[in-house]
């Protein structure tokens, strides 16, 4: 009996870390470096979402001035040091293996003076990168597998050329949107402590926004559904990513999983990825973001299926992290969730979301 519970607390656990997470990890190249923590700054939220609506106990909303870098976060000892094109990433902690929740990746960075001790707030912040769609397809799909992030365990990018040599903090960001079109889209992020060398660039080039404030609780891009029949994303959430920034993806997915350079920098029109594609700027061929509407109503996005409910989500906050009582999906045939992928993925996501909250 005592190994039964056991057994059925770690499957728990597991299940908790898929469906939530955060970042703990540095990533170079798709390795990690340093120790957990060392050049992410550490935060008092767990694995909980960040939400406009339905907030978890103990967790913050994205009007909190903790929107930063999350909720209680505090500077870590150490700076990594990068240059341009190098590919970070700040990966999931607590043993998460992917993100599987539908939606965008927003990468943002603030110059600083000290990253180990500077405070988050009152900064400039200049997205730098952003992953949309990669596989186009049906509707089904664009709850799951269509999006550049599934089943992947860290916000990874590359270093632009336009950033100025000098420390920064780099705000990674998933936002999630299976509840989006009850105005729970769940945020999901953390900052590294980074130094850029190498670069000749001076100033940064492109728009700046605040954080908090970046995001209204009423724009199209957090309240788009998923739930209708909309095969495409066209309502960014955020400002247009700075020149000699990178675009992954597309509104659509037609162009495959292709990263593009925003014209502007010193590599732009360069493209990586499974698909070479055009040397289009990212506006003739891969959908460059512009800010998200001001109000949902402008948004494309399909009609809501009116059996999925708009209830707040009631998981408590776990410190540092605890299981849920809540399982991950699971499929008709017995299969264990959380492992499989596609539309038979979508669709148990889809019966849970309307039983549950994740």
């Amino acid at each position: 009996m005592k190994t039964t519970t056991y057994v059925s607390a770690l499957l728990s656990l597991a299940s908790a870390v898929s469906a939530h997470y955060t970042f703990d990890k540095l990533t170079l190249g798709g390795a990690q470096e340093g120790t957990d923590n060392q050049y992410i700054r550490k935060h008092q939220n767990g694995y909980m979402p960040t939400k406009f609506k339905g907030i978890p106990d103990g967790s913050i909303s994205p009007t909190d001035k903790d929107f930063t870098c999350n909720k209680g976060s505090t500077p870590s000892a150490d700076v990594f040091k990068v240059k341009a094109g190098d590919e970070i990433g700040l990966k999931q902690a607590f043993g998460g293996t992917g993100m599987q929740h539908p939606g965008p990746i927003q990468v943002y960075a603030a110059p600083v003076n000290d990253a180990t001790s500077d405070s988050p707030y009152d900064l400039k912040w200049y997205k730098i990168h952003q992953a949309l769609i990669c596989t186009a397809g049906n509707a089904e799909s664009l709850r799951s597998t269509a999006w550049c992030s599934w089943d992947e365990d860290s916000v990874h990018f590359k270093i632009p050329s336009t950033l100025p040599d000098g420390q920064y903090l780099i705000r990674g960001e998933h936002i999630a949107l299976h509840g989006a079109h009850a105005g729970e889209a769940e945020f999901y992020y953390a900052c590294a402590q980074v130094e850029v060398t190498g670069n000749s660039a001076t100033t940064i080039p492109g728009t700046s926004v605040s954080i908090p404030g970046v995001y209204k609780q009423d724009d199209a891009a957090v309240n788009f559904s998923l739930w209708g029949s909309s095969t495409s994303y066209d309502v960014m959430p955020g400002p247009d990513v700075i020149p000699g920034g990178t675009i992954r993806g597309s509104a659509d997915g037609a162009g495959g999983d292709v990263t593009k350079t925003v014209e502007g920098g010193a590599d732009s029109g360069s493209d990586s990825g499974s698909d070479s594609g055009s040397d289009a700027s990212p506006t003739e061929g891969s959908a460059a973001p512009s800010t998200a509407p001001s109000s949902a109503t402008e948004s494309s996005a399909a009609p809501v299926v009116p059996d999925i409910p708009d209830s707040a989500e009631t998981t408590p906050q776990p410190t540092p992290v605890a299981a849920e009582t809540t399982p991950l999906p699971s499929s008709g045939n017995g299969a264990s969730s959380g492992c499989s992928s596609g539309s038979s993925k979508a669709r148990r996501h889809a019966r849970h979301f309307a039983a549950h909250r994740f």
